[in-house]
C-alpha cells in the first residue's frame, strides 16, 4: 500500500516540501509570525502554502492526524480560529503578546448611535415642559391691554 501524499510530492520524486519539513520540525510555530529582537518575522510556512497542504490532507483523507516522520496529514489545531470554532486554546510562544482580537472600529456615528438615541429620548421627555415655559415667558413679556399702555406708548413717542 504505497501512499502518495499529493501531486507536488509525486512530481518532486518523493522529496518532502520545505513547508512540510518546517511543520515537522516546528509544529504550529511554523505557521505563526515570530518576534525576534523587537522585530516581527514572517511565518516559516505562508498561509497560502498552509491552505494548500490542508486541502491536500483533506483530499487524501488524512485530515485530523499528522505524522511528523513522514509529513502526512494535517492537525486541526493548526487551523485558523475562524475554521476551528471549538478549540479555545491559544498555543505558541507569543501567547502573551496577543491578548485578544478586537472588533472592527467602525464609524463614530455608528458607535455612538445608542448614546445619541438615549440623549434624544431624555430631551424629548423634557420638551413639553420647556415649550410651556417658553410660551409663558413670551406671554409675560407682552404688554397688558389697557389705556395705561396706550399712554406709555404715546409719551415715549413724543420725547424723540
Amino acid at each position: 500500500a504505497t501512499f502518495i501524499y499529493c501531486r507536488e510530492q509525486r512530481l518532486s520524486g518523493g522529496k518532502m516540501r520545505s513547508a512540510l519539513r518546517k511543520l515537522c520540525q516546528h509544529g504550529i510555530e511554523a505557521l505563526r509570525p515570530q518576534r525576534v529582537n523587537d522585530r516581527w518575522r514572517k511565518p516559516m510556512v505562508s498561509r497560502r502554502v498552509a491552505a494548500d497542504l490542508r486541502k491536500a490532507a483533506i483530499r487524501s483523507g488524512t485530515y485530523g492526524t499528522f505524522d511528523a516522520e513522514t509529513g502526512i496529514g494535517w492537525d486541526p489545531i493548526w487551523d485558523s480560529p475562524q475554521r476551528r470554532r471549538g478549540v479555545d486554546e491559544i498555543l505558541g510562544s507569543n501567547q502573551s503578546k496577543i491578548h485578544s482580537i478586537r472588533p472592527p472600529k467602525e464609524h463614530k456615528h455608528d458607535r455612538t448611535r445608542e448614546a445619541r438615541a438615549q440623549q434624544i429620548e431624555a430631551l424629548l421627555a423634557q420638551a413639553d415642559d420647556k415649550i410651556e415655559e417658553f410660551r409663558l415667558e413670551i406671554e409675560a413679556k407682552k404688554p397688558k391691554p389697557g389705556i395705561e399702555e396706550v399712554f406709555k406708548k404715546m409719551s415715549r413717542g413724543t420725547r424723540n
